[in-house]
């Protein structure tokens, strides 16, 4: 989901108050260093998510499940990504989201 450059991937888990995880949830961006009006991700039966970033700055996520799907509610969190960060360095940006 990231462009031609090379980006960081920010991957996480959407659990709700319980702790289980959520499917179906829908995870995007609602502010960064620059407009990312495309990027979003859906998670997967075990409540994961992956989304590329392609430069350095913060970025906040906000998630909403889908109340048809599951239990419903939204999270949301700010990652910090480093200048110099790469998608072969250290391995992905982690946050994890718990519904509210």
């Amino acid at each position: 989901m990231s462009g031609s450059s090379p980006g960081v991937e920010i991957t996480g888990v959407v659990r709700d108050a319980s702790g289980a995880p959520v499917a179906g949830a829908h995870v995007l961006f609602t502010d960064g260093p620059r407009p990312l009006p495309d990027i979003a991700a859906l998670t997967d039966a075990e409540g994961r998510f992956s989304l590329g970033v392609p430069s350095p700055g913060s970025y906040t996520l906000m998630c909403r499940a889908d109340p048809l799907l599951g239990p419903s509610g939204t999270a949301e969190a700010t990652v910090r990504v480093e200048p110099g960060a790469r998608a072969t360095a250290a391995g992905p940006v982690r946050v994890d989201l718990t519904l509210g």
